[in-house]
């Protein structure tokens, strides 16, 4: 395949609706425990499973349980957080494009009253294979300097890690050299306590079982290639092998590490770029409320100075409210500030869904500045006089 070809391919594949790659939606039963749903994970081997709302979708990660003290004695409802949803006639750059910034497997699809089902991520880089051309090296899309431990560090400080860096994967490291990898399933599984464990003793069960070495429980023959592989052939290796993700080594040292979230990047429809300093304060500790923030924060600033080319600065503070600290998900309140070389706009909404939140904020931001932008007729009389 020519180098021109594979490029077609790709962009062709961009533009192509989703609907040919639909799936059954991943979901467990209505009112399902969280030792359920782990079940359900490892039963599927998936990292996610969506909980349908109408035509809203929520949705409960491996993440999202690497971060609670116990599993037993959690509650689903404080655990979901929401998900956008695309259509049926989504393309695949739009697909592509919220995988990366909520870092998703799989998005929901929906039409306007119900979660039909779910496109994953694995099925789209499937049909990305032969499409990528061979001239694309996987050191161009792999993530240089990734988070490493040493064999002798604990399961507790590799999830700690995890959930620190928002990665699913950690190389292990021998005196320099990739000899293991650590992943957040095998987190997950050893944080599920035994049947016969009561709840009292269920914490320390738990911290005992993370208290080993990650020697002990890595995947012991990782994936590897050298830093001259093609993606092309990185992702095939990945396919063949049924790996999530591959070491890129010289001479045994670890380079970087190529996951489907790296390669998933390929799919991402291309969008414009702009120069606009975008800083947010107060993003919430969920990974996946905080990348669907930032990502739409970002995305309004870009929408916006498409409409209104002098925007020089644009600031977002989000305040959070709990009724009940670590029980039930909590009330934002968001304010935004935009500078632009004549005026300053001012805008704030809250809600209970902070990804909702911005969407509110979008649409009534573009109002707010296109009534302040329009001249009365006295002004567009001097304007013409001028």
């Amino acid at each position: 395949m020519s180098a021109v070809d594979g490029i077609s391919a790709l962009e062709n594949f961009k533009l192509q609706p989703v609907d040919a790659f639909i799936s059954t939606l991943v979901a467990p039963p209505p009112g399902s425990s969280l030792s359920t749903i782990v079940a359900l994970l490892k039963e599927r081997n998936v990292n996610e499973v969506f909980l349908p709302e109408g035509n809203r979708c929520g949705i409960i990660s491996v993440r999202h349980l690497l971060r609670l003290g116990t599993i037993e004695n959690a509650k689903s409802s404080s655990v979901m957080t929401h998900v956008p949803t695309l259509t049926n006639q989504a393309t695949v750059g739009q697909a592509g494009r919220l995988m990366v910034d909520y870092g998703l497997n799989a998005i929901p699809i929906a039409d306007e009253r119900k979660v039909m089902g779910q496109v994953s991520r694995l099925r789209l880089l499937n049909e990305l294979r032969g499409k990528i051309g061979t001239e694309i090296r996987i050191t161009s899309i792999a993530t240089e300097s990734p988070a490493t431990v040493e064999m002798t560090t604990s399961l507790a400080t590799v999830r700690d890690l995890m959930i620190r860096k928002k990665v699913d994967h950690i190389p292990v490291l021998d005196e320099r050299r990739a000899s293991g990898l650590i992943t957040s399933t095998h987190i997950i599984s050893r944080m599920t306590p035994p049947e016969r464990v009561g709840n009292k003793s269920m914490v320390h069960e738990i911290k005992r079982a993370l208290d080993f070495p990650a020697s002990d429980f890595m995947d012991r023959n990782p994936l590897t290639c050298s830093p001259q592989t093609s993606a092309h052939a990185a992702l095939e290796s990945m396919f063949s092998n049924s790996q999530t993700c591959i070491l890129i080594t010289q001479w045994d040292e670890l380079q970087s590490i190529a996951t489907r979230r790296d390669f998933t990047k390929l799919l991402v429809e291309t969008e414009p770029k702009f120069e606009v300093p975008v800083s947010i304060i107060g993003l919430p500790e969920d990974p996946f409320e905080a990348e669907a923030a930032k990502a739409k924060f970002i995305r309004t600033i870009n929408q916006l100075q498409r409409i209104f080319p002098d925007i020089l600065e644009a600031k977002s503070v989000i305040k959070s409210k709990f009724s009940r600290p670590g029980k039930e998900r909590g009330r934002y309140e968001v304010t935004v500030h935009i500078t632009s070389s004549k005026k300053s706009y001012s805008y704030s909404e809250a809600g209970w869904d902070l990804p909702a939140v911005y969407d509110l904020i979008t649409d009534k931001l573009k109002r707010l500045m296109s009534q302040k932008k329009r001249r009365t007729p006295r002004e567009r009389e001097q304007a013409e006089v001028i």
